[in-house]
């Protein structure tokens, strides 16, 4: 899949763009098996998605999955989109995350950004987010537009009493600490907040840094099923985490902070 200009421009400017039909039925078939292989095979990090409810299912960065995502990985265009809209880079697959939201109401995913949960941080890192159910755009999934740019918040801990509340306990003046979440969903006046209908097969691309959340589902939702696949390049950096450097403990708990992060474990798709 060749990109043109204004598609790389606009995830520069925006943080995320909208790629239609980036992935042909025989390539979300096999995204969905990698799905199916693992809602089946849970790991260690596998939990509901809202603290407290059961109406949703994820897991991510399963150290067994690799096998099971690796034809994937290396049999669709997503990494050579990646080294596009970073215009050039080697580029390693990062890890996996499988969504299940189940009918009857489903609450939306609070605001958050995803890097802040991680030790490493940079220019590119890219998720891509899959939907096997066609979405309409009032359940679509939601970004503040040009957040990637902004800065990096002290993200949610998914307390569905209090979604602004921070994963980490750092006092301001100490290492690591991050400012507060603003909340986003009580003033979205006050942002530029974009989402899109989409249909199985279109491929969402964004910055890990953008502030995004929704999904909700509603009564005419029968399930939906999300797979995101995250990918990094050779501007990506190991940062100063305000906590456990989970899930990447191992890898990057040898590396001083702004040390260019790289590790065996993780499958290099393109070299330059």
């Amino acid at each position: 899949m060749q990109l043109d200009d204004q598609t790389i421009e606009q995830f520069e400017r925006d943080g995320v763009v909208l790629l239609r039909e980036a992935l042909s039925p025989q390539m979300l078939d096999l995204a969905f098996g990698a799905w199916q292989w693992s809602t089946q095979n849970p790991g260690p990090l596998a939990s509901g998605l809202v603290p407290g409810t059961t109406d949703a299912f994820q897991d991510l960065c399963n150290p067994d999955a690799l096998s099971a995502y690796e034809p994937l990985v290396l049999s669709t265009p997503l990494a050579s989109i990646a080294q596009q809209l970073w215009r050039g880079s080697p580029v390693w697959f990062l890890y996996e995350q499988v969504f299940h939201k189940r009918a009857g109401g489903c609450p939306r995913t609070p605001w958050h950004q995803d890097t802040s949960y991680w030790s490493i941080n940079g220019a590119h890192l890219i998720s891509f987010w899959i939907s096997f159910e066609a979405i309409p755009q009032h359940l679509a999934l939601e970004f503040v537009r040009g957040s990637h740019l902004g800065p990096l918040y002290n993200t949610s801990r998914f307390d569905p009493a209090d979604p602004t509340l921070p994963i980490f306990e750092v006092p301001d003046g100490e290492p690591g600490h991050l400012p507060a979440l603003p909340d986003i969903e009580a003033d979205r006046g006050a942002h530029e907040i974009i989402g899109f209908a989409s249909e199985p097969g279109d491929v969402i691309a964004f910055h890990t840094s953008m502030l995004h959340g929704g999904g909700a589902t509603d009564a005419a939702t029968p399930e939906r099923r999300t797979l995101t696949l995250r990918f990094f390049g050779e501007q990506c950096f190991s940062a100063l985490s305000p906590g456990p450097p989970a899930p990447f403990g191992r890898e990057v708990g040898h590396l001083e902070p702004g040390a260019a992060f790289r590790h065996e474990r993780f499958l290099q798709v393109i070299d330059i």
